[in-house]
């Protein structure tokens, strides 16, 4: 596929290192420092020119054969300008751009949104992410696998989960509709077998539909249930989280810098408590009993700002702290502090372009460590596996099938489950050679 991206900051070469390794890729950005640093560490073509320009767009499409143009600059104006002279270059690309502004996202009455056939917003998929975390009270990650009707989450083994502790893996009761992928520990991922007995300090992860997840959350017991949220930082994302979180009936304070934006919340919002302060004083967030916190999400546009309210609403003894971060190189800078529930931007738009340029039947997402992936496999009538039981394939180290996707419902397999044609295998990866899977399927892995 022949692919422009508009746009080489944080979001653009994110985005453009999701699609390099398997599309041919033109990057657009009129900063020669951004260029030079996505040509060095990158494989794609890069033109030093305005992506906003009409003309710019038109030859670019024009010389690279375009398919999909992504525009993704500071500016949501800019996004759908550079988008709609796309469409009017050539009618049949497919335009996606990346949006900040809940406003500019108004669907059209036959379908797609103005200038664009399709949107991203880190925001608003960061905000729902947030949200979700902060329900549930184990989970220190999250993530929806939409049209599927199925979640991925990761839950943090600790003491209090004495249901879990010395387990096998493969022994847990678990709630109907729902896995363990795998068991994180440390630097090791391992797969669910009757050898994987569970630690305290082991991360779960956990494949299952939304409601089976919430349900495997509360069997293993919480500390305390979760009532009261404590949100730094009231741009678009807090404002969301917020708006979210007064659906579950939560008491909900929100701490924000800006007295004109504090005006706005409290015009949108009427049940959250807003208060007009520097959610990064220590003195502030003493005197708003953040310890008493069930859950405090730092949600300020500021990495640095971010990363010190995290640390002191911990030392001040909030029961959960989770937080966003934009910079890649911030998700180091949290693993050392030991901030387990963090949201980075460059994992949300990599599964947000994953899902949006590939469908469902082919790559489903990117989990929390690189070498991890979920994905499926379309079973046909030519198969090498149809037919077969899911406990006689001879799956290489690293993978198994975790569901299968049958008459649009998900069937967790038995060793017995027999492989039956139409059906849409999901596989967890890790580290695994992938010839060996295209060996046992009889596929190519750049066609599932």
């Amino acid at each position: 596929m022949n692919i422009i991206i508009v746009g080489a900051g944080n979001v653009g070469s994110t985005i453009a290192g999701v699609l390099s390794s398997s599309h041919n890729v033109l990057m657009i950005e009129t900063d020669s420092r951004k260029s030079e640093a996505v040509k060095s560490a990158l494989n794609v073509s890069v033109l030093e020119e305005d992506g906003v320009n009409p003309r710019v767009i038109e030859e670019a499409i024009a010389r690279h054969s375009a398919d999909v143009l992504i525009a993704a600059m500071p500016v949501d104006e800019n996004n759908l300008f550079s988008c709609i002279a796309a469409k009017n270059a050539k009618e049949n690309i497919r335009t996606v751009a990346k949006i900040r502004n809940p406003d500019f996202m108004r669907p059209m009455s036959e379908g797609g949104y103005f200038g664009t056939d399709q949107i991203i917003s880190p925001e608003l998929t960061a905000a729902n992410k947030l949200t979700k975390l902060a329900i549930l009270e184990n989970a220190v990650d999250y993530d929806d696998i939409e049209g599927l009707g199925l979640a991925v989450a990761m839950f943090y083994v600790a003491d209090i989960h004495t249901a879990l502790i010395g387990q096998s893996a493969v022994n847990v009761k678990l709630p109907d509709d729902c896995t363990i992928m795998a068991v994180h520990r440390g630097k090791d991922v391992l797969l669910c077998k009757e050898t994987t007995e569970i630690q305290i300090g082991d991360m779960l992860c956990i494949l299952g539909s939304p409601k089976a997840i919430a349900e495997f959350n509360k069997m293993i017991g919480f500390a305390r249930e979760t009532k009261e949220v404590i949100i730094v930082g009231g741009g678009i994302i807090g404002s969301r989280i917020a708006s979210l979180l007064e659906k579950e009936r939560k008491y909900i304070k929100i701490i924000e810098q800006n007295p004109e934006r504090c005006k706005k919340l409290v015009r949108e919002l009427n049940n959250v408590l807003i208060i007009n302060a520097d959610g990064v004083d220590p003195d502030v967030l003493r005197s708003e009993n953040i310890g008493r916190a069930d859950v405090v999400i730092c949600a300020t546009e500021s990495d640095e700002k971010n990363l010190l309210s995290c640390l002191v609403s911990r030392d001040l003894g909030a029961l959960k702290v989770i937080s966003r971060y934009s910079k890649r190189e911030y998700e180091d800078v949290f693993a050392v502090t030991k901030i387990k529930t963090i949201v980075g931007y460059h994992r949300l738009i990599a599964n947000e372009v994953t899902k949006t340029l590939i469908s469902d039947e082919k790559a489903i997402m990117r989990m929390s460590r690189d070498e991890e992936t979920l994905f499926s496999v379309h079973i046909r009538d030519d198969s090498k596996v149809k037919g077969i039981p899911v406990g006689d394939l001879q799956f290489p180290d690293g993978a198994r099938a975790v569901c299968i996707i049958r008459d649009e419902k998900a069937l967790f397999p038995r060793l017995d489950t027999i492989i039956e044609k139409n059906d849409h295998v999901l596989l967890y990866t890790y580290d695994t050679k992938m010839n060996r899977i295209e060996k046992l399927f009889g596929i190519r892995i750049t066609d599932v």
